[in-house]
């Protein structure tokens, strides 16, 4: 026994160095980052404009893979269950962290079975009609539905989703009774609004900014405390209707759990050093989204301090009791 356990050690050692170069190979292989959302999403937007940038900086290309569905939670779950070796990323939203208190169960834990690794953007999400609807403004809206309680319908990229709670939170705030008609994907449920299928929804400011050029919708008011940089002439819908409403989106990179913190460390500074570059930030600002770089640690300061916040909100306007009847 002895004799095995002595001969055993040289084959053990070696491990440590193998593991070690492989790290230090890092990245040999392209990088798969996915989207849990649909392409055209403003999140998804994002990951497109820093994906090559990054690439160039750990020089090896960045795969944008979207996998969405149930809000976010399939593409996640493929992140979740990935090798933690640096090679699948998930690039996500606040929905990751709203969903464990939306959804009865998950196929992952939201918080450990993840790591933060880089936040980029801050995005505002903006209430949007068909361009022949009858409403002109947000106050309308609200004398509509007050009126004609669950006449009106809004669209949502998923039960528990970021436009699902914005619609909870305004329908609570506004004392209305907006019907919710939930999507596969934010694209779809901005299609059939633009189709006139459905009445209403919000959607990002950098998805609504080409319509809303086009004249196809008309915007009536952003989720923030503050006017969007890329459409000052909106107003917000705590000026105009309900004041103290707010909800806005950020969009950042995790990692799978146990990923090295080497790894981690060199994926985030290959982001850090893309997001930083005027350049990037002046092309978020042009399409709707405001430049929000949070290193690691910072990162996940910021997501501690946020899940209570998002548990009291879901708790508040009953998304967690309907997802999880």
């Amino acid at each position: 026994m002895k004799r095995r356990s002595v001969l055993a050690l040289p084959f053990l050692a070696g491990l440590v160095p193998a593991a070690a170069r492989a790290q230090g190979n890092y990245p040999d292989r392209p990088i798969k980052m996915i989207v849990p959302f649909a392409p055209g999403t403003a999140l998804d937007l994002v990951a497109r404009m820093i994906a090559p940038g990054v690439g160039e900086e750990l020089k090896q290309p960045i795969i944008i893979d979207n996998k969405l569905g149930a809000s976010g939670v399939i593409g996640t779950d493929n992140v979740a269950k990935a090798a933690p070796d640096g090679y699948t990323l998930l690039f996500t939203a606040p929905a990751h962290y709203i969903n464990q208190f939306a959804f009865a169960t998950l196929p992952f834990d939201a918080v450990n079975d993840f790591r933060p690794v880089t936040k980029v953007s801050n995005a505002q999400l903006v209430m949007v009609v068909n361009k022949a609807s009858p409403f002109s403004n947000v106050r309308e809206v609200i004398e509509f539905a007050k009126a004609n309680p669950k006449k009106l319908r809004y669209s949502s990229s998923g039960q528990g989703g970021t436009i699902h709670l914005a619609f909870s939170l305004f329908n609570s705030m506004a004392g209305v009774q907006i019907e919710h008609v939930p999507y596969k994907s934010g694209g779809q449920a901005l299609t059939d609004v633009m189709a006139g299928h459905i009445d209403i929804t919000f959607t990002a400011v950098a998805t609504a900014l080409p319509q809303g050029k086009e004249g196809t919708l008309k915007l009536f008011g952003v989720s923030g405390l503050q006017r969007s940089r890329a459409m000052p002439q909106v107003p917000t819908i705590a000026e105009t209707a309900l004041p103290g409403f707010e909800l806005s989106s950020w969009g950042g990179a995790l990692a799978p759990r146990h990923t090295p913190d080497a790894l981690v460390e060199r994926i985030n500074a290959a982001i850090v050093k893309v997001a930083q570059k005027p350049d990037f930030q002046e092309r978020l600002v042009a399409m709707g989204v405001e430049p929000d770089l949070l290193a690691t640690a910072a990162f996940a300061r910021q997501i501690d301090a946020e899940i209570p916040k998002w548990k009291r909100l879901t708790e508040m306007t009953g998304v967690a009791q309907t997802m999880k009847q």
